[in-house]
């Protein structure tokens, strides 16, 4: 009879979860409306009345609408000359420089102002560049032109995303739990830990007789340490509150300006950042608009395209999507409610334009877009049970901050020959590991790992209890998702690049069916409290079924 009773608890508790789930995602948008474009024109519906206030509040937020754009310039800027660069060299000078920083400033400068959540901050990442790289030697061995295989390529990821758009198939990221999202969101701030760690080794290795080595690697930990130090300067005693909040604000603009100032003073070579002369197409024989068919590979080149956009947006489908999950996270007290939809219909738009000019694709940026929504937040630091933990208040929701970060990108291109006064060291190394290591704290995985290596005595509060989820439990839980952070690593630098989107949609079913998988080891329940599926989850009555498959 107590067992029944606990069955009959147990499903009540499921239903009343499903139809908390259910009332979010209706909130969110993240339902079929059952009707062309309904989940489009709810999203227009839901943001436009914000629309005025979005300017209004960018117009008179103060200083932090300019101390938010003016890091996230920097901070989308060095990887966009660094994924420019490393594309240049590895597809013979087919792409590079210019024609990211184009697609980055143009997209972004529309985005800002048609978007339905213009925080989300647009960029062609790293697996973009990984996954262009790989068709660039695909289109090569089938004796495709590069840039026509990458425009056909676009016209039918484009025209895909659209269809999902219209169709109301985002809702399909509601499946999406926290499994997934804190996985990917770590795998990219290790990616970026990963490529500044990997540019300083490059420097005492291949480029150790062009510069100096030393001063570079000093130059780089200055700045890193500054950085920091100046990030985590409102938590001092030292001046008055406004001071240290505008210092705490500026903190990566100062440390930039300050690690280019003493680079520039230094008597011995550093390396700049890898830039054109001048502005143009980076084949400078070519025009800017791309024949999209030329007479002897035009049918290989649209097979190529309608095949190879597969895996792409499957790819956007996650990138993007998980992006407005982190960036829309409850955490961070958003009023002013998401687009999912909207925001994928018009990234599929800029991804059938941009590639026809010979510029790479576009897509939401980890972990820009989250970083960017906290350096709009105002904070307070809160102390639970001898634990000191950061909590947003409140976030000035606007377009003006992310207009500004991409019109000062879009500023840089008559004067890119210019930036070769930055150093790498600073811009590339310095802020790789800044924007890696500072999207670290705050991720659930990261968090876990760090208990892993915790007395228990010391363990912080946590969401659960020991009843609940054992601690070896929870440990096993978080080994899952470690090992698929190496699976995605280990595959994004191999030979099957493209396949990254496939491995990581599959993190979807395994979580769902970590019950079985780990022969109960793991139960639903513990799965369910570990992942936070709770009242208020964006998942619906077939998410939570499918433990039971």
């Amino acid at each position: 009879m107590a067992e029944e009773e606990k069955i009959d608890e147990a499903k009540a508790e499921v239903k009343d979860t499903e139809n908390g789930a259910e009332k979010v995602a209706n909130e969110d948008g993240l339902v079929w409306s059952g009707r062309f474009a309904g989940g489009i024109r709810a999203d227009i519906a839901r943001r436009l009345r914000w629309y005025r206030s979005d300017w209004v509040d960018g117009i008179f937020g103060g200083t932090k609408i300019f101390t938010a754009g003016l890091y996230m310039f920097f901070a989308c800027l060095a990887p966009g000359i660094a994924f420019g660069a490393y594309f240049d060299q590895h597809s013979g000078g087919k792409s590079g420089v210019v024609e990211y920083l184009v697609t980055q400033s143009v997209s972004g400068t529309i985005f800002a102002i048609i978007s339905g959540q213009p925080l989300v901050i647009l960029r062609p990442t790293g697996p973009i560049t990984v996954f262009i790289s790989q068709l660039y030697t695909i289109s090569k061995s089938l004796d495709i032109p590069f840039l026509v295989a990458q425009a056909w390529v676009g016209i039918f990821v484009g025209a895909y995303m659209i269809l999902i758009a219209v169709t109301d198939a985002c809702a399909a990221i509601r499946y999406c739990s926290r499994f997934t999202q804190d996985m990917f969101g770590f795998f990219v701030s290790v990616i970026f830990v990963f490529m500044g760690s990997s540019n300083i080794l490059d420097k005492f290795g291949v480029k150790a007789d062009s510069y100096s080595s030393t001063h570079q690697l000093l130059l780089t930990l200055g700045t890193l340490y500054l950085t920091f130090q100046l990030v985590g300067f409102r938590k001092t005693r030292f001046l008055g509150n406004k001071v240290r909040d505008v210092i705490a604000d500026f903190a990566v603009v100062l440390s930039v300006v300050a690690g280019t100032v003493v680079a520039n003073l230094l008597t011995v070579e550093v390396e700049p950042l890898p830039v054109p002369s001048q502005f143009g197409p980076t084949q400078s024989e070519r025009s800017w608009i791309v024949d999209i068919c030329p007479p002897d590979s035009c049918g290989k080149a649209i097979g190529v395209g309608a095949v190879a956009a597969i895996p792409l947006v499957f790819l956007f489908f996650i990138d993007q999507n998980v992006t407005m999950l982190l960036t829309q996270h409850p955490d961070h007290n958003l009023k002013k409610g998401s687009s999912f939809h909207w925001n994928f219909f018009i990234l599929g738009c800029f991804n059938i334009i941009f590639p026809l000019f010979g510029c790479p694709y576009v897509t939401g940026s980890l972990p820009h877009s989250p970083q960017f929504v906290q350096a709009l937040a105002s904070t307070e630091v809160v102390k639970e049970h001898g634990h000191e933990r950061t909590r947003i208040k409140s976030v000035l929701e606007n377009r003006v901050s992310p207009l500004l970060v991409n019109l000062l990108v879009l500023a840089t291109l008559p004067i890119i020959g210019e930036l070769k006064y930055l150093p790498t060291a600073v811009i590339c190394d310095a802020l790789f590991l800044f924007m890696g290591l500072s999207g670290l704290p705050g991720n659930e995985l990261f968090e876990r790992i760090k208990l892993i290596f915790t007395q228990e005595a010391l363990y912080p509060p946590l969401k659960w209890t020991k009843e609940d989820v054992p601690r070896m439990k929870m440990h096993l839980f978080t080994i899952i998702q470690l090992s698929f952070v190496g699976i995605l690593f280990g595959v994004s630098r191999s030979p099957i690049a493209l396949a990254f989107p496939v491995f990581l949609i599959a993190s979807i079913p395994t979580r769902m069916l970590l019950p079985k998988l780990t022969c109960g080891a793991l139960t639903r329940k513990q799965v369910m409290i570990l992942d936070h599926v709770k009242k208020g989850s964006v998942q619906t009555e077939e998410a939570q079924a499918a433990y039971d498959i």
